[in-house]
């Protein structure tokens, strides 16, 4: 029962559709007025009107239900007899998108062998009640007439010589009634002469008026808008002029002035000149327009950085704040990098960027309120972004930490940083674990390795007791033990901590020759028999 009612339901949805299809793309076709009864062999004019016009549609035309051949919205023809019947179809594509097709209106043919001529006369140009001195049009229409009708104008039913056109035009006199005779070369006429019904000529003086309108009140200062004046019986001639709060506007004298200089509690009218002898009132000033100018607000962006640093390291985040003012409500906001956008509707912003990438903040207003832009762009910032460098590597030489490569550092004694210890080394006092960041370029490098000191020992031998020189040395460096009668270990460090040279010191004085080594800093570890230890940092420059 249920499928049966739902079959229903849609068999009733798509007749709904099919009847609105139908009733939307249909056609209706007319004749002229006048020609619903013609003569024999007349040429009749069917024309079609598609109801909906934004459709491509095909037409044909039928005569006694025969297609005649014709596919266009209009069928001339002479063939017809009286009784004869005539219609279009169309087909197109229905709003259902299925083809489809609809059926016009008939219309029986109405032919006549005894049709009397009929002529009426209309005013096409001018007015009527007028005020005297204006000239005024009329023109004839036939009702079968014939091919070729005769027309004479009349004025008081006197005819007027040279005025046998289809159009009179004259500046008639108060009270003057004008008609037109036709003589009909119709072969089916039943008389040749018709007359048309008489036109009287009213004329009395005018009274002229002007009334103005504005586009838009209120405004926003600055904005453009449009006055438009309506002039009525102001006959012929006439001009206008624009004042705003009583000064005349140079240039405005037509019925439209568009400025953008308005101001708040501006007052705008227009003054109407009617020369023409038939107004009364020559000069008459419209109704006054009260301008409401709301004043613009300047929108305002500033962007910070809240976190992190530019230039900076690429693995870094950093996070900007966009503090905005006179954006009014509902405004909208778009973080752009390089031009995409990658968020929206938020005032902070938080990414790692590439180097040269180019941040910019924009907002747009929505209220429809007065402001000095409608969108603000904040100018580009422009990301530096830097690798973070290798982390260093740490050894214990001597009783120094040595850091691998110069520069500055900060040291971390148990995961706190070692107040004032920035050099490349570091002499350890307590136990505990160590660690360096190297910190001399933009972005510091990742920890490095993590020593342990568990001995302390080795006392230091007092370095004011030795000499090591030249520093930096080409290749010999000379040790001066002071008094020391030698027992004296050295050993020489790479900056790695790699054993390079190992020396029994006899004497108060030893060579030590590096000449064979890269260049680059070494060290010198010194131990005495008690075990005593010092060390230092050498240069080996080539």
């Amino acid at each position: 029962m249920i499928r049966k009612f739902t079959l229903l339901i849609l068999l009733f949805i798509g007749f709904q559709s099919v009847v609105k299809a139908q009733t939307e793309d249909s056609v209706f076709i007319s004749l002229p007025f006048g020609t619903d009864t013609t003569c024999p062999g007349d040429q009749l004019t069917f024309t079609a009107i598609h109801t909906n016009p934004t459709m491509t549609v095909v037409y044909q035309w039928y005569h006694n239900n025969v297609f005649t051949g014709v596919t266009l919205d209009t069928f001339y023809t002479t063939a017809p007899v009286d009784g004869d019947s005539v219609y279009a179809r169309i087909f197109f594509t229905n709003s259902l998108g299925f083809p489809d097709s609809a059926q016009s209106n008939t219309i029986i043919v109405h032919r006549s062998s005894a049709i009397p001529p009929r002529v009426l006369a209309s005013l096409i140009i001018g007015s009527n009640p007028d005020c005297p001195g204006h000239p005024l049009t009329f023109e004839a229409y036939p009702i079968n007439g014939g091919p070729g009708p005769i027309y004479q104008w009349l004025i008081n039913g006197v005819p007027q010589i040279g005025s046998d056109s289809l159009t009179f035009t004259r500046i008639f006199s108060a009270n003057d009634t004008v008609s037109v005779r036709m003589i009909s070369n119709s072969p089916c006429r039943t008389f040749d002469t018709a007359y048309s019904d008489g036109i009287r000529v009213i004329h009395d003086s005018l009274t002229a008026g002007i009334t103005i309108s504005v586009t838009d009140n209120p405004i926003c200062l600055g904005n453009a808008d449009t006055f438009t004046a309506v002039v009525t019986n102001a006959g012929l001639g006439w001009t206008i002029s624009w004042y705003v709060d009583t000064t005349f506007i140079p240039g405005a004298v037509g019925p439209v002035y568009i400025t953008d200089s308005l101001y708040n509690d501006a007052h705008v009218y227009a003054i109407l000149h009617a020369p023409d002898p038939c107004v009364i009132n020559d000069t008459t000033i419209s109704n006054v327009i009260i301008m409401s100018v709301l004043p613009l607000t300047t929108p305002m962006i500033t962007v910070t950085m809240i976190q992190g640093s530019n230039p900076g390291c690429l693995d870094s985040t950093v996070t900007f704040r966009a503090t905005v003012s006179g954006f009014g409500t509902g405004a909208t906001s778009n973080w752009y990098i390089n031009g995409v956008p990658v968020a929206t509707d938020t005032n902070v912003f938080r990414s790692t960027f590439a180097d040269g990438d180019l941040l910019t903040f924009r907002m747009r207003v929505t209220d429809g309120n007065c402001y000095s832009a409608d969108s603000i762009t904040t100018p580009d910032i422009l990301m530096e972004r830097d690798s973070t460098p290798v982390a260093p590597l740490v050894s214990l030489i001597g009783n120094l930490l040595v850091a691998n490569t110069a520069g500055t550092y900060i040291w971390y004694f148990n995961g706190s940083v070692i107040p004032g210890a920035s050099g490349q080394t570091f002499h350890p006092n307590s136990l505990g674990f160590y660690q360096a960041i190297r910190t001399d370029g933009d972005c510091p490098s990742a920890p490095s390795n993590t020593i342990y000191i568990s001995l302390l020992d080795i006392n230091d031998v007092s370095s004011s007791d030795i000499k090591v020189y030249p520093n930096p040395t080409s290749g010999m460096v000379n040790i001066d033990l002071a008094g020391s009668t030698g027992g004296v270990k050295m050993d020489v460090y790479s900056i790695l901590g790699q054993g390079i040279l190992h020396h029994e010191i006899t004497g108060a004085h030893h060579e030590a020759d590096l000449s064979h080594l890269p260049a680059g800093n070494y060290f010198i570890v010194l131990r005495d028999g008690a075990g005593n230890a010092a060390t230092f940092k050498v240069q080996l420059a080539k």
